[in-house]
């Protein structure tokens, strides 16, 4: 049992974390096993996230002053918390894929950069490319005209080439 004073620094910590937060989604427990918890919190970890089974009151206190605070409705019952710094996308996927896996936990809903998500809204964020993903597919969209623009030059050069080259066989006797 934790004192008061470690309660309250265990709170301080949270806020920490939540202002620091990309993204925070919030998931009810209830009918986990200790094993199927670990291997949740090993999934979520893997997505560069963190997982926490912390009291309700711990997170309530630990939200405040944070934009977390707008979703503190949901820390009722057994909640569990991921934390993110990072990519949301891998987050929700992770959340999803133990939803499919563990059909008695429940995705409450969560905020991503200040928006706060529901249940179908984090469904729809793990369909996402990773950001990743997302930073190559722009790349690919900003180099391809440039892409062109390069072999249109280098083809009007090989033209230009090929005409001085015949211009030059027609005016040199055989």
């Amino acid at each position: 049992m934790l004192s008061k004073d470690q309660k309250v620094d265990l709170a301080k910590e949270y806020n920490k974390k939540f202002v620091n937060a990309s993204s925070v989604f919030v998931l009810d427990y209830k009918g986990l096993k200790v094993g199927e918890i670990q291997k949740l919190r090993k999934g979520i970890k893997q997505a560069n996230a963190e997982f926490s089974v912390v009291k309700n009151s711990i997170l309530i206190y630990g939200a405040n002053g944070s934009d977390i605070e707008k979703i503190s409705d949901l820390f009722v019952g057994p909640t569990a918390v991921a934390i993110s710094e990072e990519d949301p996308v891998s987050v929700a996927k992770a959340f999803v894929d133990s939803v499919k896996e563990f059909p008695q936990i429940k995705i409450k809903g969560g905020i991503v950069d200040g928006t706060v998500v529901n249940e179908s809204e984090i469904s729809s964020l793990s369909k996402l490319p990773s950001r990743e993903a997302m930073l190559g597919q722009v790349m690919v969209l900003i180099s391809s005209p440039l892409l062109n623009f390069v072999m249109v030059i280098k083809n009007m050069q090989s033209k230009l080439l090929y005409a001085i080259n015949e211009v030059k066989n027609l005016k040199q006797p055989d």
